[in-house]
């Protein structure tokens, strides 16, 4: 900062002044040449080589810019009068709220327990089995054979095996695949048993239809990634439909559970204490 005598653009002298910066534009055009580089790696290497360009150019401009005598002028400061002046402290007093003062309330007060939420996932993975033991029966390749291209997924031996192999009883199969099943089973129907309440009406097409064609989706995305063996080999038709029917089974458990209240944290709710049910 100087104080000896500077003078601003209008020619009135200043008391003081500060040494900025000169303004550039450099910095943004650096930018939107990194921007074209990078975009050009997943569109087109011509665009890369555009914002290769653009970016030096940038680069360049800012470098010479910030050459000695040439990246700094004085800037005067204006008047002391019209600079911003200190915030006064001001202390207001504020009345404390009522004891019956109703906060906001959680939405929605009223879900289904975890208990009848994972209840609920057993019982709908329960009859997403026997819809995939059907298809080992219609299709010929026996009741194992979707059992070993779910365990396919934890057991690389299985990468390499052929149909043959995969409609032969395995142990470790069958363990891994029950493991797997049911835990998943019993995840999707706690996610489920969060996820009804707040979903509009007619929860049975929210959980038997929309949500099991949503995660169908999702699974087609990543099963190439999540289960090679099963990914080459699963029936589509034949999986979703076992979707639907653990999602509409699953969904009838657990909206036919008993409800109980969300802790809310003001005056009206069923749990005050506002743990979650159980």
């Amino acid at each position: 900062m100087n104080s000896q005598g500077q003078h601003n653009a209008h020619g009135d002298e200043v008391g003081e002044s500060i040494v900025m910066p000169v303004p550039t534009a450099a910095p943004l055009v650096l930018s939107l040449g990194a921007t074209l580089l990078a975009a050009g790696i997943v569109t087109n290497l011509v665009l890369s080589a555009l914002g290769a360009v653009v970016l030096l150019w940038g680069v360049a401009v800012w470098v010479l810019q910030l050459l000695p005598g040439r990246g700094e002028h004085e800037h005067a400061l204006v008047a002391m009068e019209m600079r911003p002046q200190p915030i006064a402290k001001a202390i207001i007093a504020v009345a404390p709220r009522p004891t019956s003062f109703i906060r906001r309330m959680q939405v929605p007060a009223q879900i289904h327990p975890y208990s009848s939420s994972v209840w609920g996932g057993i019982v709908g993975g329960i009859a997403m089995s026997g819809v995939a033991l059907a298809y080992g029966v219609v299709s010929g390749r026996g009741i194992w054979y979707p059992v070993n291209l779910l365990a396919a997924m934890l057991m690389p031996a299985f990468a390499t095996a052929d149909n043959a192999e995969l409609e032969r009883f395995d142990g470790t199969a069958l363990a891994l695949g029950l493991v797997i099943h049911g835990m998943v089973s019993a995840g999707a129907g706690l996610i489920y048993g969060m996820l009804l309440p707040t979903l509009p009406r007619w929860p049975a097409l929210w959980g038997g239809i929309v949500a099991p064609l949503l995660w169908t989706g999702g699974v087609y995305s990543f099963m190439g990634v999540l289960n090679p063996v099963m990914n080459a080999r699963v029936d589509w038709p034949w999986f979703v439909a076992s979707q639907v029917v653990y999602g509409l089974t699953a969904g009838f458990v657990v909206v036919h559970s008993k409800t109980v209240s969300v802790g809310q944290t003001g005056r009206g709710s069923g749990n005050e204490t506002g743990s979650p049910p159980r």
